[in-house]
């Protein structure tokens, strides 16, 4: 049998729900019905009853006839007070003939009195020409009835929608679970397996649904391990290149203080420029490691801010001797400390300095403080020529070289990795530009 023939499970278990839930409302509505039609009928029309009411309106006609004076033939005066009974039908004969009816069709077809075999449920009334027999009657009052009809049928309605809902709760909960469940794999927890109940389409797709859970999982886990090992591919990669290509620097350093030949020397000073370039393109691949890093997280510890940007300040004098900078350093008057991860803070320092001693067109400006709210500020501004053309919205954007402050070679990672790093430290980091001055600040969160 074909899958688009095949008979449903679900759809069976419900229909047969539904069926059942019909069947008990309908038996109920007419039990119903019978129950409350009976009660009226012994509450409305008891013999007891009736009669009562009946002399009760023989009553108040022989009052209002006596009030008023009125005689057989005032047919007019007892229409008004027939109109203001409820659900009454009067019939008045005197010496045996038909006076008078407040409905037209007993008019027509009403028997002269001496027709009648049995007269004892005619009640007198006197009127203004002598004594009359009055036929008093009510009929039924049909909105009780009706009342009763719809009372019964909103019971039995509500009966079945009850019925139903017991019936087919459970799988009604296990919608609820699934959803819940969804919900969680919604918010990553790919380790919540999703509960398989039964064998209609509910457990098949639960069971679907779970496969589809185990085969994003699996594949996530591959894309994370092959993401980690590239990341510590060129993790080791750019530090074991470090090493030799400090060493090749040194010693070409002390070449290039040796009595060279002129061509010796512009060999030395080519081959520091390409060891400085090389040095650059490792630095590229160990940002685009950080870059795709988005799981790491930072290994803290309480820094002496104000000692470490001392020592790297004072590791980076040969950068700053290459371009003839002197930069100006302004420190705190104690020591300012935060809660950061070492390598992470070195990096930042290290892209935001080369940025800067990169692209400055005068003099550097490099500003460390601690303000009354307890947090430190670390700032670095440099002078760039064209600041027009400098759009400071996008300096932190991947990749973005467009402006005059991030050409000349460079890949457009370092900002963007100074941001990435900043945030993972819970700080914060801005750019602006005051005239022809660009200047960058890192807010960071001290730790004492």
């Amino acid at each position: 049998m074909s899958k688009s023939r095949r008979i449903s499970r679900l759809g069976t278990e419900l229909t047969l729900a539904a069926v059942a839930s019909a069947l008990v409302s309908l038996a109920l509505y007419m039990a119903l019905n019978t129950l409350l039609f009976g009660i009226l009928d012994r509450v409305l029309f008891s013999e007891d009853r009736m009669i009562l009411r009946e002399q009760a309106c023989v009553e108040r006609l022989q009052a209002y006839v006596t009030e008023n004076g009125l005689s057989t033939n005032d047919g007019k005066m007892l229409d008004k007070w027939a109109s203001g009974e409820k659900n009454l039908l009067i019939t008045i004969y005197k010496d045996g003939r038909f006076r008078y009816s407040n409905d037209a069709k007993v008019m027509v077809m009403v028997p002269e009195m001496n027709e009648w075999e049995d007269t004892s449920w005619l009640y007198e009334v006197k009127f203004a020409d002598g004594t009359a027999q009055a036929g008093v009657s009510y009929y039924v009052e049909y909105g009780y009835y009706a009342a009763a009809s719809v009372l019964g049928g909103v019971i039995s309605m509500a009966v079945f929608a009850l019925m139903l809902v017991m019936l087919i709760r459970g799988k009604i909960r296990y919608i609820d679970l699934m959803e819940q469940e969804i919900q969680i794999l919604k918010g990553g927890d790919l380790d919540y397996r999703i509960t398989v109940k039964g064998k209609d389409e509910l457990a098949s797709l639960a069971a679907e649904i779970d496969a589809m859970r185990c085969a994003i999982k699996e594949r996530q886990q591959k894309e994370e391990e092959a993401g980690k090992a590239n990341r510590e591919l060129v993790t080791a990669m750019s530090h074991d290149l470090r090493t030799p290509l400090t060493v090749i620097n040194g010693h070409l350093q002390i070449l290039q203080k040796s009595r060279l030949l002129p061509d010796q020397k512009d060999r030395i000073e080519t081959a520091l420029r390409k060891t400085c370039r090389l040095r650059e393109l490792i630095d590229v691949f160990y940002d685009l490691s950080i870059l795709e890093a988005d799981h790491t997280e930072p290994d803290w510890e309480d820094l002496n801010f104000s000692n470490f940007l001392i020592d790297f300040l004072a590791d980076s004098a040969p950068l700053f001797q290459s371009r003839q900078l002197s930069p100006q350093i302004t420190m705190p008057e104690s020591s300012v400390f935060v809660k950061a991860d070492r390598s992470m803070l070195e990096r930042i320092l290290q892209n935001l300095l080369s940025n800067a001693v990169r692209y400055t067109s005068g003099e550097i400006c490099i500003c460390l403080s601690l303000t009354k709210s307890r947090n430190v500020v670390f700032r670095i501004s440099n002078a760039v020529s064209d600041p027009e053309k400098i759009q400071v919205s996008r300096l932190f954007e991947r990749f973005y070289t467009k402006d005059q402050s991030r050409h000349n070679e460079s890949t457009g990672l370092g900002l963007s990795v100074v941001k990435i790093l900043v945030n993972k430290l819970h700080g914060t980091v801005e750019a602006s530009v005051d005239g022809n001055v660009l200047s960058v600040t890192a807010v960071f969160k001290s730790s004492f």
